[in-house]
């Protein structure tokens, strides 16, 4: 099965449609971008390539698949919850904040190799809030 990213369409539902129909519909569509997930597939993408889900794993597929099961208000407040991670997770380049969150979670050692440096501590600040808020730490 080919994989194309949403990006491919350009975020464009016609598009969606036209490189469906242009490769015979023999291929799932995935977002590439945690906090429009719901909104692309409502559109016709299958899934996520996800970073959130180095963090929440159960919470994204769950919501996911509440989704594509019809369960669109399961979907929709898993959303909502976490749509603060979805966004933090980027409030530096990827995977500082990934890597950080994980160090909060107990889950590594938040270590990093050059070029890529720790997190500001006004962001990791920020992260840990959000974090906190959406009760993936106490």
């Amino acid at each position: 099965k080919n994989i194309v990213s949403i990006k491919e369409a350009g975020g464009n539902a016609d598009r969606v449609s036209q490189l469906r129909a242009a490769l015979g519909g023999k291929f799932s569509i995935l977002c590439g971008d945690d906090s429009l997930t719901l909104p692309f597939m409502s559109v016709g993408a299958q899934g996520v390539v996800s970073v959130a889900s180095n963090v929440i794993p159960r919470e994204v597929s769950r919501m996911v698949n509440a989704f594509a099961a019809g369960r669109v208000t399961e979907a929709r407040k898993i959303h909502a919850k976490f749509y603060p991670l979805f966004k933090d997770l980027f409030i530096e380049t990827n995977p500082v904040p990934v890597k950080a969150a994980l160090a909060m979670m107990g889950q590594l050692q938040e270590e990093y190799r050059l070029p890529i440096c720790p997190m500001s501590e006004v962001n990791r600040a920020t992260l840990r809030a959000t974090l906190k808020q959406c009760g993936v730490i106490r």
